[in-house]
């Protein structure tokens, strides 16, 4: 296998972070994780919060690809006709999700106790929270999967198809975790800045997961409509296409393993000034 495969792995896996048929999952996710309840102002414990629900939330993510890839590729198992319904019950879901939040409920992640050796129930959430993302985005991104990676493992070898499904996972990790990484030193900073706003930041993300949610139930809809008429029944999600045309071709432009390199970078530059202000805070001298 050639480095060519798997720069296009890794591309893939940047790419299917904002996909049309995902589209609204990934500010869901943002404006879910931007309302969570976090009582501490502590910069580390912010960080270290935000590195394991962005990993919780990949982790689901990547478990739906890897499962679909062998079930299409091995048992040629067929689902393409179920994918709108599903996009539209998670919708719909969404939509409840942000009248409770509205309505004042406040979704809370917490660490993982690894000292007592015991997992976080949060965490799990989000990791539901990844599945949920995966299956909503099944629609537009399974083909480009299977070409650049579930097929890698028929073309190859086994070792070969691994480093390829690998690379898909860091290249959506990666802009997964960079992205959740600032909305949380943006939470940070709104807490030090902001206090009296920060009651209704819960219920403003309560709002952007409604509309993520319309969103969804709509191009649930808009799929059913042309698998029925073989016609694009018009709306937003043409306009969709195209941004997301235009970001797969800077990606591709610019070159996946730069930008990988540029988000590897930031993602470590954030942590270490993290970490050095946090200490800072607590050693004056």
């Amino acid at each position: 296998m050639n480095d060519g495969t798997l720069a296009l792995a890794f591309a893939t896996g940047m790419v299917a972070t904002i996909n049309p048929c995902g589209f609204a999952m990934l500010p869901a996710y943002l404006s879910y994780f931007l309302g969570m309840d976090d009582p501490s102002a502590d910069t580390k414990a912010g960080i270290r919060r935000a590195l394991a629900v962005g990993l919780a939330v990949s982790a689901g993510f990547l478990l739906v690809f890897g499962v679909m890839g062998v079930l299409i590729t091995q048992f040629s198992v067929t689902i393409q006709e179920w994918l709108p319904w599903v996009t539209m019950v998670i919708g719909v879901a969404l939509v409840g999700l942000g009248v409770a939040m509205l309505r004042g409920f406040e979704p809370v992640v917490n660490l993982p106790k690894l000292q007592r050796g015991t997992g976080s129930r949060q965490l799990w959430s989000m990791f539901l929270f990844g599945v949920s993302y995966a299956v909503s985005s099944l629609s537009c991104t399974i083909p480009l999967f299977l070409v650049a990676v579930a097929g890698t493992f028929t073309r190859n070898s086994f070792a070969a198809g691994m480093s390829a499904f690998l690379a898909y996972g860091l290249g959506m990790a990666l802009v997964l975790m960079a992205l959740t990484l600032a909305i949380a030193l943006a939470r940070q900073g709104l807490v030090r800045r902001l206090r009296n706003a920060l009651p209704y930041i819960n219920r403003i993300s309560g709002g952007l997961l409604i509309l993520a949610g319309a969103y969804m139930a709509y191009y649930g809809w808009y799929e059913l409509q042309v698998f029925a008429t073989n016609a694009d029944p018009g709306g937003p999600a043409g306009t969709i296409f195209a941004w997301n045309q235009s970001i797969s071709g800077w990606v591709t432009r610019t070159g996946p393993v730069r930008i990988g390199l540029v988000l590897g970078a930031a993602i470590v530059l954030v942590i270490a000034v993290g970490w050095a202000r946090q200490s800072s805070r607590r050693d004056p001298r």
